[in-house]
């Protein structure tokens, strides 16, 4: 006995559509989106759209009998997912932390909630005051500052360098750091678990061609760290004092104070 066939949502011409083929066009579309996202401003893209060029080159070259660039086209194309593999491993990776950083944040979210431990949070509330505070002051001194939230992340992989810390966060020790005759001023504050661990660390710079002009090294290292793994960053521009953050590796520039607070108590 064959199984009732699904109702038909409408057809075009010859080809009917069902319920199901909406829903495949919606989520290949939104594949496609994400993985745009991704690679929308870096090199990568680039080698992306070379790809495919290639692969419709050769559909084209056997559709017209072009045996010999056939053959050496299908030699590129037979082990194109590893090559894609090792091509994008940055933007894979990225992409799979992003998946799972989400999935982990809403289970997060349910348990807090149903255990009752918000309260617990709120009484964390005045480190991030003390961090506001101490922002609010260097931004007002034009002192530049790079501080990066890593969440659940370990960024051993892609930040190198720095000075062991492993501090209490205090206002203090965040305005002396970046005060600009500190040794440990140059370069990036790394804080885990509401903790300061490291100061003066290096992070990658991106490549992204979006990127303003108008903005330095240390908003592109920023943005950079944020494309290679789930941390959030916040900056302070040396030149115009503004407060900006960067997440996912999209960068919000000349945050308010009330923005400021807000994306603190999310991601600190």
């Amino acid at each position: 006995m064959s199984a009732p066939a699904l109702p038909l949502a409408f057809r075009i011409g010859f080809l009917p559509v069902d319920i199901w083929d909406v829903f495949d066009v919606l989520i290949v579309g939104y594949l496609i989106y994400w993985l745009y996202r991704l690679l929308r401003g870096s090199i990568a893209l680039n080698i992306f759209v070379g790809i495919v060029a290639l692969f419709f080159s050769y559909l084209a070259f056997t559709a017209l009998g072009m045996d010999l660039l056939s053959n050496i086209l299908n030699q590129f194309i037979q082990v194109g997912f590893i090559s894609l593999i090792i091509i994008f491993q940055p933007e894979v990776r990225r992409f799979l932390l992003l998946l799972g950083s989400s999935t982990i944040k809403q289970r997060d979210s349910f348990w807090n909630r149903l255990l009752g431990r918000e309260e617990f949070d709120r009484e964390k509330a005045p480190q991030t005051a003390v961090v506001r505070r101490a922002f609010l002051r260097l931004a007002r001194q034009r002192t530049g500052a790079l501080i990066v939230c890593t969440q659940e992340a370990d960024p051993s992989t892609v930040i190198t360098g720095g000075t062991e810390l492993n501090a209490d966060i205090s206002y203090g020790l965040l305005v002396s750091i970046f005060h600009k005759e500190s040794p440990l001023h140059d370069g990036a504050v790394l804080v885990s678990n509401r903790r300061i661990i490291k100061a003066s660390a290096i992070l990658p710079v991106s490549e992204n061609s979006d990127l303003p002009a108008a903005v330095g090294l240390r908003h592109r290292a920023a943005v950079g760290v944020t494309e290679k793994v789930d941390v959030a960053c916040f900056i302070i521009s040396e030149e115009t004092g503004k407060i900006s953050f960067a997440y996912g590796g999209a960068l919000e520039r000349g945050i308010s104070e009330e923005r400021l607070t807000e994306l603190l108590d999310m991601y600190l």
